[in-house]
């Protein structure tokens, strides 16, 4: 078999996978499985937005917003059953599980931060307030039997009690509020709304960094932190995932838009799995893609 030219090569790599500064290698994640197709009841994925994952039962849980349901899958990505609360739900958005087993739900439909036992088969609507103004939940995580929840309003993230009394803030020091924000290595991290800065906190709401990203992003929607302080941010025009070093220097993007396997059409969530995958939640193809080094 004859082997392609050297150049040929590099210039295929930097085609699908987008260019990398010198010293940094771009190939770093492989596509490995998607998480979509048909389902018992016969209708794909329309457009999902966001990605829970189980470790403890191996278990994928996508939210599919447009169908009013939730997923799940295995490990490997087999599609196990769906479920829609009888077809309460309306227009799901994120989810979590709680210590109890319950499946915490944000309902853009509702404005609810929803509660459902499955085992006592109840469903509880919450409305969520804080100094007299009403909550807008746009992402959620649950972390030592605490709630936090991205308010889409003023773009801070509130932290709750089991009663869902809101005990604390995170908010960043100016008037640009946060898009999305993930609890990683005993921090909370926040991205804010225009890319333009990667805030931490410690858990108690007391800041601990700001770091400034060089300005490459074009419409920045998720983050996700490695476990050495590398940033991952999600491109959503863009299509692609913008990679920095914990001092906000760019280093190299990959991915590319588009509707084939391991491309990427209005991507809305990023998240690392329990497994060390990184997943990537798209609205505009459907489908969960998950990538492995």
């Amino acid at each position: 078999m004859k082997k392609l030219p050297f150049l040929v090569i590099f210039a295929m790599t930097v085609l699908l996978f987008g260019g990398a500064q010198p010293g940094y290698a771009a190939v770093t994640w492989q596509w490995l499985l998607s998480l979509k197709g048909q389902t018992s009841s016969g209708h794909s994925m329309r457009m999902p937005s966001a990605l829970y994952c189980d470790q403890a039962h191996e278990r994928y849980y996508v939210v599919d917003t447009g169908n009013n349901r939730l997923l799940s899958f295995n490990k490997d990505g087999k599609f196990i059953k769906e479920f829609d609360a009888g077809g309460q739900l309306q227009s799901p958005f994120d989810m979590v599980k709680d210590r109890e087993g319950h499946i915490w739900l944000i309902e853009k439909g509702r404005n609810s931060l929803t509660m459902i036992d499955l085992e006592n088969k109840a469903v509880e609507n919450h409305s969520l307030s804080y100094h007299g103004l009403t909550v807008f939940p746009n992402r959620l995580e649950y972390k030592d039997n605490i709630f936090y929840v991205l308010d889409k309003a003023t773009g801070q993230v509130l932290k709750l009690d089991q009663d869902l009394k809101v005990t604390g803030r995170f908010a960043s020091r100016g008037a640009m509020g946060f898009v999305d924000f993930k609890i990683r290595n005993g921090l909370l991290w926040a991205l804010q709304r225009d890319a333009k800065a990667v805030l931490s906190f410690a858990m108690d709401g007391k800041p601990a960094s700001s770091v400034v990203l060089e300005d490459v992003v074009r419409f920045p929607c998720s983050l996700e932190v490695g476990p050495s302080g590398i940033f991952y941010i999600l491109d959503r025009h863009e299509g692609d995932v913008v990679v920095f070093d914990k001092k906000g220097r760019f280093r190299y993007r990959f991915l590319t838009p588009g509707q084939a396997q391991g491309r990427l059409y209005f991507p809305i969530e990023l998240k690392f799995d329990p497994w060390g995958r990184l997943c990537i939640v798209e609205e505009g193809n459907g489908r969960v893609e998950v990538f492995a080094r």
